[in-house]
């Protein structure tokens, strides 16, 4: 493939016009590597900071990558109550005209918890751990193609309306076969819903090279003890899968109990 014909399919793959791109070519000609960088810039995440693996995390890291090759995938499960959510959801509904999907709502319950965990919102490359200053969540969704995970960017910034604009976007084009290149790249955390079929528990797979993807089950009504009585109440179960060289399990638990008490 020839520059100029690389130069258009990542133009067409980023939905980029060439004329918003500084070239750095022979007369300003605008080249393959311009065209990354501004890709880069664009829709990759901000880095917050870099960690170097030294000392014991580095050792863990070593010893636990030459066990298991890969990320070392662990899962903890905990359980919420809905109810408030479920309430909140309705007088959204309402106001909106339309049914809010829960996940709406969970995404920007998940992105500013996210913000509070910074190595939670991280990746391994490269021998360090990359802690991101975006928030961008990939979500799995079930397509013509197989799994795809489509990602929205900035979540934490982003209001509601927006947010519930982005999320049937991404759900639409997905369910189309309609998704290009740029909606894959730049993800932060990733999270995937199977309570559609009635799951309770799974485990999640991580999505390379991010930390962490929490799995959200199903909601369920139960009896529960609140305040010494016997109440009926929404639950759910939270299933978040984490790289063990990066995150431990304490501060995964903390992060789940964080997200819980909203």
């Amino acid at each position: 493939m020839s520059s100029n014909q690389e130069i258009k399919v990542l133009l067409e793959q980023y939905d980029l016009n060439i004329k918003d791109i500084k070239g750095t070519g022979p007369g300003g000609e605008v080249t393959v590597e311009d065209v990354e960088r501004y890709i880069k810039e664009k829709y990759f995440p901000k880095v917050k900071r870099e960690v170097r693996v030294v000392g014991i995390r580095k050792i863990i890291s070593e010893r636990l990558s030459k066990s298991y090759r890969e990320a070392v995938h662990v899962t903890v499960n905990m359980e919420v109550f809905m109810d408030n959510l479920s309430k909140l959801r309705e007088n959204i509904s309402s106001e909106y005209s339309m049914k809010i999907p829960y996940t709406v709502l969970l995404l920007k319950l998940i992105s500013m918890t996210l913000s509070e965990f910074p190595d939670v919102n991280s990746a391994l490359e490269n021998g360090k751990i990359v802690e991101y200053e975006s928030v961008n969540i990939n979500i799995a969704v079930d397509s013509p193609i197989g799994l795809v995970t489509p990602v929205i960017r900035e979540v934490n910034l982003k209001g509601l309306k927006e947010l519930i604009k982005d999320y049937k976007d991404v759900i639409s084009r997905a369910k189309e076969a309609k998704l290009k290149q740029v909606d894959f790249v730049g993800g932060t955390f990733t999270i995937t819903n199977l309570g559609m079929f009635g799951v309770d528990y799974f485990n999640p797979i991580i999505n390379p090279p991010q930390a962490a993807i929490l799995g959200i089950n199903r909601i369920v009504e139960k009896p529960r003890v609140l305040d010494n009585e016997i109440k009926i109440v929404k639950t759910m179960n939270l299933s978040l899968t984490f790289d063990h060289r990066i995150i431990d399990g304490a501060e995964a638990s903390r992060f789940l109990l964080k997200l819980k008490s909203y």
